[in-house]
C-alpha cells in the first residue's frame, strides 16, 4: 500500500482523499494520539478529530478496537519507516540508499511522535510491539538481500547503523555517505 500522500490531498476533504491517503491520516493520528495521550487513552471521536476522517469511515475501515487500528498503523507506516515499500526497495536496486535513507528521515522530522511512539513499543510484549519487532526483521532480511555476504553479526550491525542514521537528522550528507561506506564494507 503506497503511504504517502501529496499536498494537494492533504487539503482536500475526506470524501476526495483516496483509500491510501485516509487510510495514512487515521494510522499517523492514531500512533501520534496512543504516544501523546498514553497507550489506548483515546477515543474513536478523538481519532476523527485529530485525523479529519469521519468516526463512521473509520468504523467502515478499521472497525472500533484500537488496538487492531494501531497494529495495521505500525504495518502500514512503518514499511515507510524501515523502507520496505516497493518504491523504496526499487532505490536500494539501484543502489540508492543514501535517498531511501533520506527519505525516512525526512519522514520521521514531519512526524516526530512516530519515533517515540516505535521506541515506546518495540520491546513491549503486545501486538503493537509484536509488528515492530517483524517490521525489524523484515528489515534485517532486506539487508541480507543485498548484503548475501553477511554474517549474522554483520547484518545486525549494518541494521542498528543504517537504521540509526534515519534518527540522525542532524548529519549532513557527507556522513550519511561515509556512514553506508562502512555498512558496505562489514562482513
Amino acid at each position: 500500500m503506497e503511504t504517502q500522500i501529496s499536498e494537494s490531498e492533504i487539503e482536500k476533504p475526506a470524501v476526495n482523499l483516496s483509500k491510501e491517503a485516509i487510510f495514512f491520516k487515521v494510522f499517523m493520528a492514531a500512533m501520534s494520539l496512543d504516544f501523546r495521550k498514553g497507550h489506548q487513552r483515546w477515543t474513536i471521536s478523538e481519532l476523527s478529530r485529530a485525523s479529519g476522517i469521519t468516526r463512521s469511515l473509520i468504523y467502515y475501515y478499521f472497525g472500533n478496537s484500537k488496538t487492531d487500528i494501531l497494529v495495521e498503523s505500525v504495518k502500514t507506516i512503518g514499511e515507510e519507516f524501515f523502507g520496505l515499500t516497493p518504491q523504496r526497495l526499487k532505490l536500494w536496486d539501484v543502489g540508492t540508499i543514501a535517498d531511501s535513507i533520506d527519505i525516512s528521515r525526512k519522514f520521521i522530522d514531519a512526524n516526530p511522535d512516530l519515533a517515540a511512539f516505535y521506541l515506546l513499543h518495540r520491546t513491549k510484549e503486545s501486538p503493537i510491539g509484536q509488528a515492530f519487532r517483524d517490521l525489524e526483521i523484515r528489515h534485517q532480511q532486506k539487508l541480507l538481500k543485498y548484503f548475501p555476504e553477511s554474517s549474522e553479526a554483520a547484518v545486525k550491525l549494518r541494521a542498528a547503523l543504517l537504521f540509526g542514521l534515519v534518527f540522525a537528522s542532524n548529519i549532513n550528507s557527507d556522513a550519511v555517505q561515509q556512514a553506508i561506506r562502512l555498512a558496505k564494507q562489514l562482513h
